[in-house]
């Protein structure tokens, strides 16, 4: 279906900032986001898209909760995040977590599933971003 918006775009660029530790909501809104991914690309855009994880949406980096803060969180929902992650990770997208955020709840870099990269404080390429002309979409 044509998106009348998206006349004469070739880059749709958006910087994705995931501070939700609501696995379902997290889940949710990953899904959304490849969708968004794949109706631009039916429309002749590329979609150029950048997630951030800090706060508690930094647990989703993890591939388990044992011996991180989220410990005694349910863990029921993790795979299919990582698989949406994962989808995410193979149509283009970028995945950053906050290293900041990463060691204030114990999660080692050896933890993380593969693909996603750290970096210091990612408020910093959340404005790095958006002076490059990102759309800022704030998932809560």
């Amino acid at each position: 279906m044509p998106i009348r918006d998206c006349e004469n775009l070739s880059a749709a660029k958006a910087v994705w900032d995931f501070m939700t530790g609501d696995p379902r909501r997290f889940l949710d809104r990953v899904q959304l986001m490849l969708l968004a991914m794949q109706r631009f690309r039916e429309n002749g855009v590329e979609p150029q898209f950048v997630v951030l994880l800090h706060g508690p949406a930094i647990k989703f980096a993890a591939r388990d909760f044992a011996a991180t803060k989220f410990a005694g969180d349910d863990a029921a929902q993790l795979a299919g995040v990582h698989a949406a992650l994962g989808e995410f990770l193979q149509h283009g997208g970028r995945i950053e977590a906050c290293e900041i955020a990463m060691q204030r709840t114990l999660i080692p870099r050896e933890c993380l599933i593969a693909g996603i990269e750290v970096e210091e404080n990612v408020f910093l390429n959340s404005i790095a971003l958006q002076n490059r002309g990102y759309a800022y979409v704030l998932v809560a």
